[in-house]
């Protein structure tokens, strides 16, 4: 993925401290002008523009916009407001399922539906302060990590 995206001048192809954290990320090129709904919205004034990217298990939440529901997909039930312990076992690697503490129902996390949308993946891309991608890249995207993906609006 990384040398599709460096391959369209989408990123630069070296690390640099372009993300918030102790870790380097790939600043952003050019070529991102193509892939994004707003191009005069593209943070190349900004010392934080580049990609992360995660290969570890990890939660991609949306910072301090939380979330409002967090539904079961066996009761339906808004289960948002109770202890967040039960996804202690997701984030641990123990297993890939969430219980469900209204009904007790075990199921893949990935049946659960969160609003606004959470990801959960040993895998992410994290394109800091960029604003929304075309249609078409997204769909690009998604063939070339032969994957669906999840896209997360993180605010901090």
């Amino acid at each position: 993925m990384l040398n599709w995206l460096t391959q369209l001048d989408i990123v630069q192809p070296t690390l640099s401290d372009c993300i918030l954290g102790s870790g380097d990320g790939y600043a952003i090129a050019e070529g991102a002008k193509e892939v994004t709904t707003h191009p005069d919205l593209l943070p190349f004034d900004r010392i934080t523009n580049g990609l992360s990217i995660v290969t570890e298990r990890q939660v991609f939440d949306t910072g301090e916009n939380f979330i409002d529901t967090l539904t079961c997909p066996a009761c339906k039930q808004d289960i948002a407001s109770y202890d967040w312990d039960f996804l202690n076992p997701w984030s641990r690697n123990e297993s890939d399922n969430l219980t469900c503490l209204q009904c007790g129902h075990e199921r893949e996390i990935h049946h659960y539906i969160f609003e606004p949308d959470w990801g959960f993946s040993n895998l992410g891309f994290t394109f800091w302060n960029w604003p929304d991608f075309t249609d078409s890249f997204i769909a690009e995207f998604k063939k070339k990590l032969n994957s669906e993906i999840a896209i997360v609006h993180q605010h901090i």
